[in-house]
């Protein structure tokens, strides 16, 4: 399955375009925000070749864990729906969420895009340190100056490519942020504010305060600035707009954070730069560390762990050095040492399969297939996760490492770990391996069982590879070409070829002998796979995923064997058209692929029973 037949697949399992108001990607997941998680086929999604786990976050968060297929499969996903979709590679989604929740995600939206700068930098800086200690690169050598710029740059301008990000999250121009932010760290700002403490604009008493790698002070200055634009904007008429917006925005946001906002927020990123070298310099440190490294998966799961980004970077923009990274590695370690020892007890192949790429993934430290493709699946090898990041969170608190910049690990942070306390590093995570890799053993978990068919089969035995098939007419109606239906996901057919009926009665029966593959809680749609390979979604209605249930009843569950014929779901026709929506079915060949060629009827109209369609299989 390539990139865009999973992209289509995915649409279709999350409930459709309809469904789907915002998508964007991370390093591993494809994270969708949808309308309503509770048509999202979870089961259905998590089997599909490529995704290694699912996970629904509150009620309109959906991430789909997809390891080093994301971004192809997301520039796949993008032009299938219809939501503004930026540069960046993300939408938002306008369905308001709780306080709590619009927090991370705004956390996670300004930051996510910058990572591969933060990443970047941090790593240079981590090399740079590695050959200083192997005598590769002396101190006072221009090569040294050289490195050091390359990873300065992307700390000290960190302000420039936040405010850009910042800019795309609150909805106003990023480059009009990114000038603010370049305001702020102009040199000749920089001397004036070395050189005096008594600063003015046009009356205005400028604070003297260095912005360089600062995280703080420019995300409020932009959330200001972007209240500023709209302000501006609504109130000049358009004819006047593209030159006073810029010139106003700037002349009214630039003083403004220079004199109030800027300032605290260094102070804030400043006392939360103090407070957590407090706790580590205290006897809690052992405590904090444990409690951190253990419980790093939940953190994950809940998206929380994004609210550490900003700390990391405020105390390495403060001091030089982080203390959170190690622990997150500690965390990231027990994940791979669980996911090994997973690896080698599983006797299923599939699985087995699955295991070996996110093991090897989360001993890098990339730790979503693990998490999701594995410990979530099997949950009782969490119980070892938590215990091996735990152990290893408090050997690295106790012993205080710290790390350079801001990437992932065990292995891939290395470099950022070089110093006086990177014995103490390996021995933390090396040590969450160890934990996490026997506690496994010995609790043991449940295998995956090797999935059979929940039922017997009556006909002939299932089969992989798609065989000819004549597909029967499951209800009785007016035929609808699918180019014609008005919907864009069927009449590109984005899911598959097929047909589309306007139902003049409401049952809908089996068209061939097989196997319920997918009966839809909302009633609307069912899947189904015949015994000789046909893959096929009967969709009634238009939306009617919204109808929840209303106006249906289902007659047959996953699982369960139907013959040619079988009543298998009713609708009242009237009740769905008096709620406004369209009760055009389409009977969808979700594995158009795997033929040769549809032939359809040409007839204008069918009736329960007769021949619609022959698929004529690739030799």
């Amino acid at each position: 399955m390539n990139d865009k037949q999973l992209a289509e697949n995915i649409l279709s399992l999350s409930g459709g375009n309809s469904n789907i108001t915002g998508v964007t990607h991370c390093m591993t997941r494809l994270r969708l925000s949808v309308s309503d998680n509770s048509v999202v086929n979870t089961g259905e999604l998590e089997k599909l070749p490529g995704v290694l786990g699912v996970n629904q976050v509150g009620s309109n968060q959906l991430q789909i864990i997809l390891g080093g297929k994301v971004k192809g499969v997301h520039e796949a996903f993008v032009p299938l729906v219809d939501v503004q979709n930026d540069n960046q590679g993300s939408s938002e989604p306008e369905k308001k969420t709780n306080l709590f929740n619009r927090f991370l995600e705004t956390v996670s939206g300004i930051f996510s895009p910058v990572l591969p700068v933060i990443i970047g930098a941090g790593l240079v800086k981590g090399l740079l340190f590695a050959s200083m200690f192997a005598g590769i690169v002396q101190a006072d050598s221009q090569l040294f100056s050289f490195l050091n710029v390359f990873s300065d740059a992307g700390f000290y301008f960190l302000p420039i490519f936040l405010a850009y990000s910042a800019g795309i999250k609150f909805k106003c121009n990023p480059y009009l942020a990114a000038m603010l932010a370049a305001i702020m760290l102009h040199p000749d700002l920089v001397k004036m504010m070395s050189d005096s403490s008594n600063l003015s604009f046009l009356g205005i008493p400028i604070v003297s305060v260095s912005y360089g790698s600062s995280v703080i002070p420019i995300i409020f200055g932009v959330l200001f600035m972007s209240y500023v634009e709209r302000y501006v904007t609504k109130f000049l008429p358009a004819i006047l707009r593209t030159v006073f917006v810029p010139l106003l925005t700037i002349l009214i946001t630039a003083p403004i954070v220079l004199a109030t906002i800027g300032p605290v927020g260094k102070i804030v990123g400043d006392a939360i730069g103090s407070g957590i070298i407090s706790l580590y310099m205290s006897p809690f440190r052992i405590v904090a560390g444990a409690l951190v490294g253990g419980f790093m998966p939940f953190l994950v799961m809940t998206g929380m762990h994004n609210g550490l980004g900003p700390i990391m970077l405020q105390t390495i923009s403060r001091y030089g050095v982080d203390y959170i990274l190690a622990l997150q590695v500690a965390s990231n370690s027990a994940q791979a040492g669980s996911a090994w020892a997973v690896f080698f007890r599983t006797k299923n192949k599939e699985f087995k399969q699955l295991v070996q790429a996110a093991a090897f993934s989360a001993t890098l430290g990339i730790t979503e297939p693990a998490l999701f493709g594995i410990h979530l699946k099997l949950k009782k090898t969490l119980v070892p996760v938590v215990i091996g990041g735990a152990v290893g969170g408090a050997i690295a608190a106790y012993f205080k490492v710290t790390s350079l910049g801001v990437a992932t690990g065990p292995l891939i942070g290395i470099p950022l770990f070089i110093g006086d306390t990177f014995v103490w590093y390996v021995v933390s995570f090396v040590a969450s391996f160890i934990v996490a890799f026997i506690l496994t053993n010995v609790m043991g978990f449940e295998d995956v069982p090797v999935e059979e068919l929940s039922a017997p089969i009556q006909t002939s035995e299932m089969v992989d590879v798609a065989l000819d098939q004549e597909i029967f007419s499951p209800l009785s109606g007016e035929i609808i070409q699918l180019e014609n239906v008005n919907d864009q996901v069927f009449s590109q057919k984005m899911m598959g070829d097929g047909i589309a009926i306007k139902p003049i009665m409401g049952k809908v029966v089996a068209p061939f002998d097989g196997v319920v593959e997918v009966a839809f809680e909302t009633k609307h749609a069912i899947g189904l796979k015949s015994y000789d390979g046909c893959e096929l979604l009967i969709h009634v209605g238009l939306d009617t995923v919204e109808l929840d249930g209303i106006g249906y009843t289902m007659h047959v569950k996953k699982g369960d064997t139907v013959s040619t014929g079988d009543l298998m779901l009713e609708f009242d026709i009237d009740s769905i058209q008096s709620a406004g929506y369209d009760t055009t079915t389409l009977i969808i060949v979700t594995n158009t692929p795997q033929y040769e060629a549809i032939e359809k009827t040409n007839n204008n109209h069918e009736n329960i029973g007769d021949k619609l369609m022959k698929l004529v299989a690739k030799d």
